[in-house]
């Protein structure tokens, strides 16, 4: 049978003194920061001289393309329509919506045969 130790063998051994581990907080200026030194007093001479080196050409943008048809034009709206068919007939320009930056011109257009209005690409309109 073996035989149990007890833990008086660790309490012989001396322990090494204990170390503190706070810190103290540092203030420097009264709390308040001081500007970094890379920074240059004179800014706008400093910015002047990289701007030369970072500056681009302006980028070109197309200009937005203009409706072909107007507030009050009667016109034919072709049949088809993706998540809602609907069916060839004479229509009304009600409004013209503004472009988006992509896709197609669209117009706020009311069928003579429905009751309600509808958006309408202009690739789907003729006259």
């Amino acid at each position: 049978m073996r035989r149990r130790r007890h833990g008086n063998a660790a309490k012989d051994l001396p322990l090494p003194p204990l170390k503190s581990i706070s810190v103290t907080p540092i203030r420097r200026g009264g709390g308040r920061k001081q500007p970094s030194p890379t920074i240059a007093e004179d800014f706008e001479e400093s910015f002047a001289t990289q701007a030369g080196v970072l500056a681009r050409p302006a980028r070109r943008t197309a200009p937005a393309p203009t409706h072909r048809y107007h507030v009050g034009d009667k016109l034919r709206m072709n049949g088809g329509g993706h998540s809602v068919q609907r069916a060839a007939s004479a229509c009304k320009v009600v409004a013209l919506l503004p472009y988006e930056g992509h896709g197609a011109l669209l117009y706020r257009v009311r069928s003579d045969t429905e009751s309600f209005e509808r958006v309408v690409a202009e690739a789907d309109l003729a006259r």
